[in-house]
């Protein structure tokens, strides 16, 4: 079946303090809408549509290998989508809906999201996750049977619904024409006086279609970046991600945590690295190398055997 993608990053991100748009923002020297993008094309993702809005001149060119769709004013979620139903103007098939500053997604996530949907013929399937600190997420309502009801958004919620601990990611896979039909009944009467994306599940649930939810196994793959903090912290578990992946793959390193690799960059077997070394761009490093302590290396090939240090 036919798959698109739309990545939302027309936000500001104000809490970031910066004359920068947020998903501009770089882990590893990657920006952030780069690592989604890259993601939904992993998972095996025809056509990427980019939402973007503020800073749109610095975003663009990040992700040119997209269509971009300009939201011209911030009315929310449900416009931000509903911008692109030219772009994807005759497209039939499981679409996913993306947030731009959600960097530790996965390909396996999505296509595990896209299966569940095509599988079921649902009208959509949320990415959920449970959390101990719920606050600030929309929270997932189900009925009686455990079936999706709908989203309730923070400002929103009741606080019996505020005690809900299972929350939306932000992430979704829709059937495309279910969701442009629910879009057109969406209407701003909340809080924000904005139209959310989130109430389409309980229009589609009203028309009798399948609405489901899925549980993300690691949590931390919804990490949203809004500040300099949580930019930090989900730049810590890319590397840790990273670094166990070479790892496992028979590399060793002395201080895990003082090692930094950038997703490009390829380790063959039994290389040892020593705390303080960076490996970024299209490093190749060769078999049986030792790097470091201090090594710094940017593009460059390493021969097998090699010995390298500050």
């Amino acid at each position: 079946m036919n798959t698109a993608a739309i990545v939302l990053a027309a936000g500001e991100g104000s809490r970031m303090k910066s004359k920068h748009s947020k998903v501009t923002h770089c882990i590893l020297e990657k920006p952030l809408v780069r690592w989604v993008v890259d993601a939904a094309k992993q998972a095996g993702v025809e056509k990427v549509i980019t939402v973007v809005g503020h800073g749109r001149d610095e975003v663009e060119p990040l992700v040119s290998d997209t269509i971009t769709v300009v939201q011209e004013q911030q009315l929310g979620t449900a416009n931000a989508v509903a911008v692109c139903k030219k772009a994807l103007e005759g497209f039939e098939g499981s679409l996913l809906v993306l947030t731009g500053d959600s960097p530790l997604v996965t390909a396996d996530t999505l296509s595990a999201l896209i299966r569940t949907r095509e599988e079921n013929q649902a009208a959509v399937v949320v990415l959920t996750m449970v959390v101990d600190d719920p606050f600030g997420y929309g929270r997932i309502v189900r009925d009686a049977n455990g079936n999706v009801e709908r989203i309730v958004e923070q400002k929103d919620a009741t606080p019996e619904q505020q005690a809900i601990t299972e929350c939306n990611s932000g992430f979704y896979c829709f059937d495309a024409q279910a969701l442009f039909e629910a879009l057109e009944q969406v209407k701003s009467n909340n809080s924000q006086g904005e139209y959310y994306l989130t109430d389409v599940l309980e229009i589609a649930r009203n028309a009798g279609r399948p609405v489901l939810a899925q549980v993300v196994d690691d949590p931390t793959e919804c990490l949203g970046v809004n500040t300099r903090v949580q930019l930090a912290a989900a730049g810590k578990k890319m590397q840790q991600r990273i670094n166990t992946a070479h790892m496992l793959a028979g590399v060793t390193m002395i201080d895990p945590d003082q090692v930094w690799i950038g997703p490009d960059v390829t380790i063959g077997m039994d290389t040892v690295i020593y705390p303080d070394v960076t490996l970024s761009g299209a490093c190749a490093i060769g078999q049986d190398c030792v790097l470091g302590p201090d090594v710094h290396l940017c593009d460059e090939r390493v021969e097998d055997g090699s010995v390298l240090s500050a």
